[in-house]
């Protein structure tokens, strides 16, 4: 038999290995790249340093795998019911009713046991002195509620506060899921059971604690009592004197206080002096009056003082308390007043120096004036003008100025003390000597014998010797309508005609003529008519 070879191939020769290039990825792989990056980054699992948040963090992770079980768990369940409802189609009808009962009792099982736990829960329940404050989901959130209000408690009452173990108790078991509370709410009403510390408000007056209550706006409503009496239809505003302020806050419960003690607290005074400078034109009589006083009644305040020789700066004590809380309330007042005249001077070398004559007088005008007065108390501190309606416009008046110099003798228009340091024996007045009731024309200011009397202001001598019940006697003419007394000395100085000026020593003390002792009567004459000399010295 005749065989054809078979053209075999010759062996292919090895080819030099192709150096691998990189493969450049795609787009799209691209894209599931970023993708899958981004999915990461929104999966990150986070991190907590607690064991409470860790066991939080690993049950949420665990939720993809455990929602996996669950379904196959479902699916399986599902299968078994298939099955035995296949059986049940292929059984006896005797086989079917037990079967048939039986996947009824367990779909029944089913769902109890699914209510059960969608119903239930395990839980803890605080306990405060045998009474149920409220369940939470563990024991823990219940101890961290006992934690805070202790916490709070002791920063309100500035000490450690802890709760007795014995008085507080945790019962964990199962529980109806719809008794759960917050633990805030647990806080809350354990804080209420203590009842050691309460929400309320404090009301400071100058940093001082006046009253506490727990009935919010009741002192926002006792201030606007206190101000009611200084409010009316023209009041701008109300404040007080004092730094008032009413803090919210917790504080102990031993420090609420009766609402009316505060209202008493505030309507009355505390320690602290009130006092009245001295002013040109005031008396005794009227500083007592303008301050709701008897003259009295100052007196006993200032004893010491001389109520006929007030001198202008004296500083009087009114009062030894003062207010708790002073109102102080800005008004409109309408009312009409004088308004003051101007007054034009004319030079007269005729005059001294510093002496005027009214040529022709000078006449107030008449407005209705609108004004903002600020109190304080009834105390008026401040009148600012508003508007005048001229009703009657003023008169200018019209004085003479001297413009001649004035000699060392020429009066001031005020007197000096003729003695200095005496003492005052007998006023000017009615008075009873030698047996009788006399008139007693000047004032008697006794010292020892030989003491220096002095001219109570510059002038002319007018007489200089013996006068009778005077005794020596020195008149001076202050040439201002003014003449001046000065009686009972041991021997005179001047004569009649001398020029003296204030001050200048004219004679000295003794007992001449009806005298009791050594002293000098003074006597101020104006126009002739005796006056009283306390009206008119220092």
């Amino acid at each position: 038999m005749f065989h054809k070879d078979k053209k075999t191939r010759p062996a292919p020769q090895d080819k030099p290995a192709r150096k691998e290039q990189p493969r450049q990825p795609s787009s799209a792989q691209a894209a599931r790249s970023r993708q899958m990056l981004d999915y990461r980054a929104r999966h990150r699992f986070p991190e907590s340093s607690s064991s409470y948040g860790q066991l939080r963090l690993l049950v949420r992770g665990s939720m993809p795998l455990l929602h996996q079980k669950m379904n196959g768990v479902i699916y399986r369940i599902r299968a078994f019911f298939s099955k035995v409802a296949a059986r049940t189609r292929r059984g006896t009808p005797k086989h079917r009713l037990i079967q048939s009962a039986v996947f009824l009792a367990a779909s029944l099982a089913l769902v109890i046991y699914a209510a059960f736990q969608v119903l239930y829960t395990t839980a803890t329940t605080l306990s405060f002195e045998g009474r149920e404050l409220g369940t939470v989901a563990s024991e823990e959130e219940a101890q961290a509620a006992v934690k805070q209000v202790e916490s709070s408690i002791s920063q309100v009452l500035g000490s450690s506060f802890t709760l007795a173990p014995d008085k507080v108790s945790y019962t964990t078991g199962l529980t109806y899921r719809g008794k759960l509370v917050q633990e805030a709410d647990l806080e809350t009403a354990l804080s209420e059971s203590l009842r050691v510390v309460e929400h309320g408000y404090v009301l400071y007056v100058n940093g001082e604690f006046i009253g506490a209550t727990q009935t919010e706006g009741a002192f926002e409503g006792l201030l606007d009592q206190v101000s009611a009496g200084f409010r009316n239809e023209n009041t701008i505003s109300i404040d007080f004197v004092e730094a008032v302020e009413i803090r919210e806050c917790d504080l102990p419960v031993e420090d609420f206080t009766n609402l009316a003690d505060a209202a008493l607290l505030l309507n009355s005074t505390k320690a602290g002096e009130v006092t009245y400078t001295v002013k040109k034109g005031d008396c005794w009589s009227v500083i007592a009056q303008d301050h709701n006083m008897t003259s009295d009644d100052l007196l006993r305040l200032n004893p010491g003082f001389d109520i006929e020789r007030l001198q202008i700066g004296d500083e009087l004590l009114i009062s030894n308390a003062v207010p708790y809380l002073t109102v102080k309330a800005t008004q409109m007042e309408y009312y009409e007043e004088d308004i003051p005249y101007e007054i034009e001077y004319r030079d007269d070398d005729t005059m001294w120096e510093g002496d005027t004559k009214i040529i022709s007088k000078g006449e107030y005008g008449r407005a209705n004036t609108s004004a903002k007065v600020t109190y304080e108390g009834v105390t008026e501190i401040e009148r600012e003008i508003v508007s005048q309606d001229i009703l009657q416009e003023p008169v200018t008046e019209i004085q003479a100025r001297g413009t001649k110099e004035r000699p060392s003798w020429a009066p001031t228009g005020s007197f000096r003390w003729p003695v200095s340091g005496g003492t005052i024996t007998s006023r000017y007045g009615s008075r009873n000597i030698f047996g009788g009731t006399s008139f007693h024309g000047g004032i008697d200011i006794a010292k020892s014998y030989g003491t220096d009397i002095v001219a109570a202001d510059g002038g002319e001598v007018i007489y200089a010797g013996w006068m009778g019940s005077f005794g020596y006697l020195v008149q001076i003419d202050h040439q201002n309508g003014f003449v001046t007394y000065y009686a009972h000395n041991s021997s005179i100085l001047v004569s009649v005609g001398d020029k003296v000026y204030k001050g200048q020593h004219i004679a000295e003390m003794g007992s001449t003529g009806r005298s009791t002792g050594n002293h000098c009567h003074f006597e101020v004459r104006y126009n002739g008519e005796r006056q009283n000399p306390m009206n008119y010295l220092p």
